[in-house]
């Protein structure tokens, strides 16, 4: 479940549910060592199983997110907001 609270505000944050079948993206960290490299992948939802999503991407590989790490493909990621200083 993915929670967005407006910026500076006293509103109540809304909440987006994910659903088989929504293209999400997520971050993906590879590396090692000294290095880790950070790519923002999209996915379409497979299977929901408690708080971890089966993600299906466009090569046809399978993963599995936590739905806390995954955003909608229509929304910045969490690595977009991270190189726009958290906006």
């Amino acid at each position: 479940m993915q929670v967005n609270q407006p910026q500076g505000g006293t509103a109540e944050a809304t909440t987006t549910q994910l659903a088989v079948g929504d293209e999400v993206s997520y971050v993906a960290i590879s590396g090692g060592g000294r290095n880790y490299r950070f790519s923002a992948r999209k996915a379409v939802i497979e299977a929901i199983t408690d708080d971890i999503a089966t993600l299906r991407s466009s090569n046809g590989r399978t993963t599995t997110q936590p739905l806390s790490k995954l955003t909608p493909a229509d929304q910045p990621n969490a690595l977009t907001r991270m190189l726009m200083g958290g906006q």
